[in-house]
């Protein structure tokens, strides 16, 4: 009964993370974040599992034994998805501005446009933008990207303007 309720905590964990996922790709080093974030809740539902129910740490998936590592994925899912949350909604107004190299603008599911970027370091960037700013975007060379300073600490691009001469 008890691993029938953590597989359903765990359906529920993964569809909160698809919904909060995309904004990631705005993140300015949102592999990082992601990283840190879906660990350390992996680590806090694994320890808080083995606390509450007096069992001893094994590396089994049989069983009961699978309960930590289901509560562990579970926590990692929802810290990740928690924190992106915080991160953009409790941010600073945008203050910073980096020009770049328009590459490509796509579209992807829904309503949901990629501007695909080659920032000044080189480096090649997806963002997640909305069907107006895309269509903004499609016939010019460059853009200008605000950043805004998250709330955790990690920028994110929070707007987009055609970067012109």
């Amino acid at each position: 009964m008890l691993t029938s309720l953590l597989l359903v905590a765990l359906i529920i964990a993964g569809v909160l993370l698809v919904r909060e996922g995309p904004h990631f790709d705005n993140v300015i080093g949102g592999e990082r974040f992601f990283v840190i974030a879906f660990f350390a809740g992996a680590l806090a539902g694994f320890l808080l599992w083995t606390h509450f129910s007096g069992g001893t740490p094994t590396l089994s998936f049989s069983g009961a034994n699978r309960n930590p590592w289901l509560a562990a994925l579970i926590l990692g899912l929802v810290t990740t998805a928690a924190v992106s949350y915080v991160n953009r909604t409790f941010a600073s107004p945008a203050e910073g501005t980096i020009t770049a190299e328009i590459d490509s603008v796509a579209e992807g599911r829904g309503d949901r446009w990629h501007v695909t970027v080659r920032m000044p370091d080189g480096t090649y960037q997806r963002y997640l933008t909305s069907r107006e700013v895309a269509a903004t975007l499609k016939n010019e060379k460059a853009v200008r990207l605000s950043t805004a300073r998250g709330a955790l600490g990690y920028d994110f691009v929070a707007g987009f303007a055609p970067a012109r001469p």
